[in-house]
């Protein structure tokens, strides 16, 4: 019989960011937001923790990026208040 308790993780309390460009997040994942990602999905999709995510967005715009955000629930393109 196999050990299947390894095989499926649930996380909770986190947030996706989803770049349109790989070299960008390559930028961001360098650089002091970092700190924050808990996994690369992909080259243009990381996790955070979402305790930070407040903070992500607001160092993201001040570094001249303008995400959109979504809220939890949030069809796709509803944006979050």
């Amino acid at each position: 019989m196999s050990d299947l308790a390894e095989t499926a993780r649930l996380y909770r309390n986190i947030a996706l960011i989803e770049f349109a460009d790989p070299t960008i997040a390559a930028e961001v994942a360098a650089g002091p937001l970092g700190r924050y990602i808990v996994r690369r999905l992909s080259e243009t999709a990381v996790v955070i923790d979402h305790a930070h995510v407040d903070l992500v967005v607001k160092t993201l715009q001040k570094g001249g990026y303008t995400p959109r955000v979504t809220a939890a629930g949030a069809a796709p393109g509803e944006e979050r208040p």
